[in-house]
């Protein structure tokens, strides 16, 4: 079990990376015009802790499933995870930096949105896979 105590642990981590970008994008959001320069650089962040996120996730899962986890909550957040690559890689392409500038107050709107959706989905992973995992840490 200590794959899983490990897993569990990278997955916090890469909550808390998400939680700082989402924090910090979520200032930058605030502000009246577009600071180009550090939304990139938040949103890049933001990418990359949760693409690893999600790996982490699907391989929790996995995991779980391959093993004597019957819980259909697991399997649910699996495939919910593999959705929701998609809904972000639209959200990205739709969002180009171009388009962002271009329509400040749209990306602010939709940034909250996404910002909302990816706060529940911590939210979730943490609830489906606590249960499961950390009782073995």
């Amino acid at each position: 079990m200590p794959a899983y105590k490990s897993g569990m642990e990278e997955l916090l981590r890469h909550h808390a990376q998400m939680f700082s970008a989402l924090d910090a994008l979520a200032q930058l959001t605030s502000a009246p015009v577009c600071d180009e320069k550090a939304v990139m650089a938040v949103r890049y962040r933001l990418t990359r802790a949760s693409s690893a996120r999600r790996r982490q996730v699907t391989a929790l899962c996995e995991q779980l499933l391959v093993g004597e986890c019957s819980d259909p909550a697991v399997l649910a957040l699996r495939d919910a995870t593999n959705l929701s690559r998609a809904a972000s890689s639209s959200h990205i392409g739709t969002w180009t930096l171009q388009q962002v500038a271009a329509d400040w107050p749209g990306y602010v709107r939709a940034s909250a949105r996404m910002q909302a959706t990816l706060r529940r989905e911590l939210a979730r992973e943490v609830a489906t896979l606590s249960p499961h995992l950390c009782g073995t840490m």
